[in-house]
């Protein structure tokens, strides 16, 4: 009898414990997901008010990708608050309609990876047919997020100089970034180290303690500290550096978050060409 009830509870206990990995196996998959999407996404929200300053209820917003036309429709709250929350980084319209406004339209709208912009609306009495419309333009401070960040554009990555294409050297230039050592574990010059660079210190730090991540995912080569995949600098459609009060889901060492996004496709048909032509002719002469 008492190897039975022993059976029993050391049965019990497994169950038990099965049940809570099980869980936090959930739970991980889950945060991965999420995080994933809040690296990779931008929110865009704001508040619709009407000429008094009193906020309008049951508004309707619609948001469209310029690059694909996709749109989405909410209605504000209670409080007059609308958001667009999983955005793709790219530019947006977004229309606000009521009964007994003039439409207000925001035609151009551009948001980055991790951005979360604010577009308040303010309606003027009149026809719904007709049309206020604002020139909406990139703030200079993310009044939403206390993150410090900066971000390479797509175009800034195709046109400045990169010696080895190699996308590092852009991160080297933000704001509180600079090279690290040039015999350090991340600088690819060490004996028998066929790497390219990935040394870079922020605000001080070591050039190992940096985060890299690539569309969400960790982008890391343990111990050493340097980048794993690095994509063709073509397939780059924004590099973002945070520098400082990092989000919980990207901040979990001392130094930088590198977060890269590639590009995606729209309904344009674009494409790029290149040719990497380099040898001895094209080299400055020596100084003797």
């Amino acid at each position: 009898m008492k190897q039975i009830v022993h059976f029993l509870e050391v049965g019990h206990l497994w169950v038990l414990r099965t049940l809570k990995l099980a869980a936090v196996v959930i739970l991980l998959l889950f945060g991965a997901g999420s995080m994933h999407a809040q690296l990779t996404t931008a929110d865009i929200l704001g508040t619709v008010t009407e000429p008094t300053g009193a906020v309008v209820a049951n508004a309707r917003v619609e948001l469209r990708n310029t690059a694909t036309n996709v749109t989405r429709v909410v209605t504000t709250d209670e409080s007059g608050n609308y958001t667009f929350p999983l955005l793709q980084p790219g530019h947006y319209s977004i229309k606000v309609t009521v009964q007994g406004f003039k439409a207000f339209n925001t035609p151009d709208l551009a948001v980055e990876a991790g951005d979360r912009a604010r577009n308040d609306a303010h309606l003027q009495l009149g026809d719904v047919n007709e049309t206020v419309s604002i020139e909406a333009q990139t703030p200079l401070l993310q009044s939403e997020s206390a993150t410090v960040s900066s971000t390479v554009t797509a175009q800034s990555v195709q046109d400045l100089p990169l010696n080895g294409r190699n996308y590092v050297q852009l991160i080297q230039i933000v704001p509180g970034a600079n090279e690290g050592p040039g015999n350090g574990l991340t600088s690819g010059g060490r004996p028998d180290d066929r790497r390219q660079s990935s040394s870079f210190s922020v605000n001080g730090q070591d050039d190992t303690l940096n985060n890299f991540i690539i569309d969400g995912f960790d982008n890391n080569e343990r111990i050493i500290g340097t980048s794993g995949v690095r994509p063709n600098v073509e397939g780059i459609q924004e590099i973002s550096v945070q520098t400082n009060s990092y989000a919980p889901e990207a901040g979990r060492t001392a130094g930088g978050v590198v977060n890269i996004v590639t590009r995606s496709g729209s309904n344009q048909f674009h494409g790029s060409a290149y040719e990497y032509f380099r040898n001895d002719i094209f080299d400055a002469r020596q100084v003797l």
